[in-house]
């Protein structure tokens, strides 16, 4: 009985180590969670902002107007308006009077003393008043030479002045002076092409005179033509005269 009371005595150690076993996982367990709670209000972990990316595109173009609305064609039947008629009237007839038969104009164009149709005797062939419509007489050609520049007939000239036969020559008493002689020449030439005329319209001495129109005789031109003919043509000359 002794042995069976010890075995059944009540033993009060664990019911005071499983008190403080669980006070301690209590606290243990709330330190935790007041832990977890703390953490997680102070640390909060940023969230990175996501990617956009914009595109700009122009303003899209307006939509195009509506088409204009279709005329209904017009369901009523044409009526084609009468056409008015004229009436025709007959002409009458003007009598158209007679005009008065004029007096014959008198001819005052002939002269005193003159004879009817022409001059006295007449002419072998005429008729008494002329003939109507008979052509004017021809116009007289005009056959005097042209003036042209000394540009032109130094173009037409077939030879070279300054050869000796074609050069006016300076005396030697006049030439050791080294001075230059001017003449003013005016040079006519025929349809042909000969100097015709040379005249001295610009003195250039007298010992210079008088060789310009021998000298300048000889020279020959090439035929200048108007209207596919060849005409006779003057010019103007400066001649200059020097020692060489």
């Amino acid at each position: 009985m002794a042995f069976e009371g010890i075995l059944t005595q009540p033993d009060t150690k664990p019911k005071r180590w499983r008190r403080a076993m669980l006070s301690v996982s209590l606290a243990l367990h709330g330190a935790a969670l007041l832990a977890g709670i703390a953490h997680s209000v102070w640390q909060v972990d940023e969230l990175p902002m996501p990617a956009v990316q914009v595109l700009l595109t122009a303003a899209l173009p307006p939509p195009p107007p509506p088409p204009p609305p279709k005329k209904k064609k017009s369901t009523k039947p044409k009526t084609n308006k009468p056409v008015e008629t004229k009436q025709l009237v007959q002409p009458t007839e003007i009598k158209k009077e007679d005009p008065e038969p004029e007096e014959p104009a008198e001819d005052d164009s002939g002269e005193e003393g003159g004879v009817e149709g022409g001059v006295e005797g007449g002419v072998v062939g005429g008729v008494v008043g002329g003939v109507a419509g008979s052509p004017p007489p021809p116009k007289p050609k005009n056959t005097a030479p042209r003036m042209v520049s000394d540009k032109v007939a130094r173009a037409h000239l077939l030879i070279n002045p300054n050869a000796p036969q074609y050069r006016v020559n300076l005396p030697r008493a006049l030439a050791r002076t080294g001075q230059v002689y001017v003449a003013g020449l005016r040079v006519c030439v025929d349809a042909r092409g000969s100097v015709t005329d040379v005249r001295v319209l610009r003195s250039a001495g007298p010992a210079l005179d008088p060789q310009f129109p021998t000298v300048l005789r000889r020279w020959r031109y090439r035929p200048m033509k108007v209207d596919g003919q060849p005409v006779p043509f003057c010019y103007l000359l400066r001649y200059e005269v020097s020692a060489r």
